[in-house]
């Protein structure tokens, strides 16, 4: 059935599949071609699928995982197994408050590397400590001479990087949040939550 499909499997499936499926469809794509589709995922989805696996075939994948991505992943790996840290992407936006809305967006369109999936533009401090956020569409219904803190929804629930996600969740719920941002102890933002994944 792998062979079948293996040059039109979507990577996402991947993150649907039950743990037996799942090790026989990475077995059947090989290293190679299992490592380049869980590259292409978010960070948690790619964290879900390789603790999935058993000890040799998380890191014979790990191994075939570009180097860029790899990072990302043994680090979320590297957090409580029911901690925030493991449901955050690093993958975020997040600017500093004395630029322009104008700024903001010519960043968006010239930068290569987008999430796939955003709702908010995280303001950041010099320390890159979350200080607000912009909702996209605000982004993008705000005149381009605009300075993004000015604009800011300040002090954002933040998410300590080592928080219970059930704890994670009642956050959301309790806030009605579609992203939250993730910090380690000092206040630096390291990630993004997105309700999805809660």
């Amino acid at each position: 059935f792998v062979e079948a499909i293996r040059d039109f499997l979507n990577p996402e499936v991947l993150a649907e599949l039950g743990e037996d499926v799942l090790e026989t469809v990475i077995d059947q794509l090989g290293p190679t071609q299992a490592a380049a589709a869980v590259a292409e995922l978010d960070t948690d989805d790619a964290v879900d699928i390789i603790e999935d696996l058993d000890e040799e075939g998380r890191d014979q994948l790990l191994k075939a995982v570009p180097e860029i991505e790899r990072t990302h992943i043994e680090k979320a790996l590297s957090y409580p197994q029911d901690s925030a840290g493991r449901l955050m992407q690093p993958e975020l936006i997040s600017v500093p408050a004395f630029w322009t809305i104008g700024q903001t967006i010519d960043h968006l369109r010239e930068s290569d590397d987008l999430p796939d999936e955003f709702y908010e533009i995280f303001v950041v401090d010099p320390t890159h400590k979350p200080i607000g956020s912009v909702p996209l569409n605000k982004a993008m219904r705000t005149k381009r001479a605009m300075v993004i803190g000015d604009i800011a929804k300040e002090e954002p629930v933040l998410i300590p990087v080592d928080m219970d996600q059930e704890d994670v969740a009642f956050l959301f719920q309790q806030y009605d949040l579609t992203s939250g941002p993730v910090v380690d102890a000092s206040g630096r933002l390291l990630g993004v939550i997105m309700v999805d994944d809660i």
